[in-house]
């Protein structure tokens, strides 16, 4: 019935002025052609049911048109206005009943209003450049230099140096002092985030990335800051909120980093906070009371140490947000700082009556991740918030995410496979790979060889002037080895002088008593070492990612159980030493945090819902943007090696612009509005068309980068 009302109402709504003789002549017509059909039809009137009806139909259907041809009739030939006069106000009707609300759910007593803005602020910007890691680069840069001219490094030269002391000639003194100054812990942890910001960030080589403040429009307020990896050069949509919302009670401060700036050559202190939630207790539709938490929806970051005004940032009542899923969450970068890993505690293992001593891994160790969440804010994942627990190594990694848990308490299935996946996608360089495999059996081998050293000391007469406890592995080596080759020639020579003198028939019988040997065990654990050393070249020649590495230094991998205190290893777990640990951590900081991070849900919103599919395809293809960078960034830095590819690099690219064009030249300035991310006039359909786009030219780069020799 309102279509058709509407109908008739848009029909009526025309105005056409038609001669007034004209309007006399059809209503003479209509008036003959009701009157002949009646006379026509009266026996078809006769035994219908309804015939009454019928006839007072046409009665007064034929009197109002002869009433409405008078009226004609008199007005044309008087020539007067139409339009009678305006009678009298009728009473006000009375208020009709509230409707029901088709933007807000029912706990939502306010709607929220929620608009998108492009305009930010840049806070913090933080580059890769640390002169804390001078030391550490110029390394890597020799062993990089030696890989990118195709030499072939001899891991087993190194190794054999490091572990044994082996004198070698003076062209290879650098390359193991170079090795010597990687093998530490604080190397190994930059290097890895080096390479694991590379392979599985949105950082550039330059720059981890920016921390954005967004500039609301009057009368919003922002859910929180946004953050851009170094690799991602447009902006995305961010959202201000007004309506139901409530300030923070205040910050909690997470951590003070320092950050270098290139560009201005400054350092400068800012500090990372979250939002203190609210509780707060109001009425229900039904009277009764109800509790309600305002959450905040992303972390911020403020120049010094001082926090930002409480006003400044809104957050929303936790019955109209929605959790995500963890994997939702997009990893920006890692960030390494301040790496203050305590001394080595080596000579416990001298005092202790057991070398199962937990190797004391950091006092302070300023790693985070950094996480963009839907709604375009970030939050972080501090290493210092990664406390270990006698489990295994994929309870430990994803421990404090909910959702990756089954109802059992463990380890999904999903989480399981995806970890795994995540792991074997970050490639490690075998220089790398050498350094933590060297470093792990470094530290195994100098606390048991300390400890059952310290353990035979009063009995191996050439160790009891020794101070095992703070020797290094190759001296401890070539104790060993050295001892043990004295008493082999002893016992040898006590072999020779056993014989029979036929002059003087004299005998002398071989006293086996007085042979000299080493205890077993300690013989034992030093030709386990010795072949450890041995297969490490093998083991870093068919290791290729990071999954392959835990597999090697945790014993049973992934599914292997850790040790934190006497109870774990009771349970049949293993303490770490610190590469382990290092390298658990790691993984843990490449998960997300387990702060949850939340969505706006749509009958809240006041305005307009976000379109999660469309959201989601964005997201989708700025990671082929970034992608795609990143390829052009490895092949402008090494232009000498992609000469002679560059012509076929820019058919490539060509191809490209023409397909965009064909999907999206109807858009003014579409070229600048896809490389600023500026999506708001495309359509779903064609932003997947853009993401089908990249994703062939990646695979083109990505063909020519693998197969182009170094």
């Amino acid at each position: 019935m309102d279509s058709l009302s509407s109908f008739v109402e848009d029909i009526s709504s025309y105005n056409i002025n038609l001669p007034i003789w004209l309007k006399i002549s059809f209503i003479v017509l209509v008036i003959i052609a009701l009157l002949v059909g009646g006379y026509f039809l009266r026996e078809s009137f006769d035994t219908t049911a309804l015939r009454d009806g019928y006839k007072w139909f046409i009665t007064i259907a034929v009197l109002n048109l002869i009433t409405i041809l008078l009226i004609f009739i008199y007005y044309g030939n008087t020539n007067s206005v139409m339009n009678g006069q305006v009678g009298i106000r009728g009473k006000k009707g009375k208020r009709g009943k509230v409707g029901s609300s088709v933007t807000c759910s029912y706990e939502c007593k306010t709607n929220i209003y929620l608009q998108s803005v492009r305009k930010t602020d840049t806070v913090c910007r933080l580059d890769t450049y640390d002169e804390n890691f001078g030391n550490i680069y110029t390394a890597f840069s020799y062993f990089q230099d030696i890989i990118n001219k195709g030499s072939s490094i001899d891991y087993s030269g190194l190794i054999s140096n490091v572990f044994l002391g082996k004198k070698t000639s003076s062209t290879n003194q650098t390359a193991i002092a170079y090795f010597k100054t990687l093998i530490a812990t604080p190397s190994i942890a930059w290097y890895l985030i080096k390479i694991i910001n590379a392979n599985a960030t949105t950082s550039s080589n330059n720059t981890y990335g920016t921390f954005r403040a967004i500039v609301p429009k009057v009368g919003y307020l922002p859910i929180g800051d946004c953050i851009y990896g170094g690799n991602e050069k447009f902006s995305l949509n961010s959202f201000v909120v007004s309506g139901d919302i409530m300030y923070p009670s205040g910050y909690d401060k997470l951590i003070t980093l320092t950050a270098y700036n290139s560009k201005t050559d400054d350092t400068n202190k800012f500090t990372i906070w979250r939002q203190k939630s609210q509780v707060v207790n109001s009425k229900a539709f039904d009277g009764s009371n109800e509790e309600h938490s305002y959450l905040p929806l992303g972390d911020i970051i403020s120049f010094g140490t001082s926090p930002p005004p409480v006003n400044n940032y809104a957050m929303i009542k936790d019955t109209c947000l929605e959790p995500i899923d963890t994997k939702e969450l997009k990893l920006i970068f890692i960030y390494v700082g301040s790496l203050n890993f305590s001394a080595d505690n080596t000579a416990e293992y001298a005092k202790s009556n057991s070398y199962l001593i937990q190797h004391k891994l950091a006092n302070a160790v300023e790693i985070f991740s950094v996480w963009r969440t839907p709604m375009n804010t970030f939050i972080c994942n501090f290493n210092s918030d990664n406390d270990m627990e006698n489990n295994t190594v994929y309870y430990n990694m994803v421990s404090n995410l909910e959702d990756a848990m089954n109802e059992y308490g463990n380890v999904s299935s999903t989480y399981k496979k995806w970890i795994s996946e995540r792991l074997s996608s970050i490639v490690l360089p075998s220089v790398l790979i050498a350094m933590i495999y060297a470093r792990h059996y470094q530290l195994d081998a100098t606390k048991e060889l300390i400890y059952y050293a310290s353990k035979y000391q009063v009995q191996i007469p050439e160790f009891k002037n020794v101070d095992i406890g703070h020797m290094n592995i190759a001296d401890l080596m070539n104790l060993i080895n050295n001892t043990n080759n004295a008493y082999d020639k002893f016992n040898q020579d006590l072999i020779k002088k056993a014989s029979i003198d036929i002059s003087d028939s004299k005998v002398i019988k071989y006293d086996a008593s007085r042979e000299k040997h080493l205890p077993e065990k300690l013989l034992t654990v030093y030709n386990n070492i010795q072949v450890n050393l041995d297969n490490i070249p093998v083991k870093v020649e068919n290791s290729n990612n990071f999954l392959d590495v835990i597999n090697i230094v945790i014993p049973n991998g992934l599914e292997g159980r850790i040790a934190v205190d006497s109870s774990g290893i009771a349970q049949g777990g293993t303490l770490l030493n610190e590469i382990q640990e290092t390298l658990i951590r790691m993984c843990r900081i490449l998960m997300p945090p387990s702060t949850k991070a939340y969505i706006i849900k749509d009958e809240c919103l006041g305005t307009f819902g976000v379109d999660n599919e469309k959201r989601d395809a964005i997201d989708k293809l700025s990671e082929e943007k970034q992608i795609y960078n990143k390829y052009i960034d490895i092949i402008q830095s090494q232009a000498n090696r992609f000469r002679t590819q560059i012509q076929i690099i820019h058919n490539y690219e060509d191809l490209s612009s023409r397909k965009i064009g064909e999907l999206c030249g109807h858009i003014p300035d579409y070229m600048d509005k896809i490389h600023t991310m500026d999506m708001e006039e495309f359509t779903i359909s064609r932003v997947k068309g853009l993401i089908a786009i990249y994703k062939e030219i990646n695979t083109n780069l990505e063909k020519i980068i693998t197969n182009t020799p170094q």
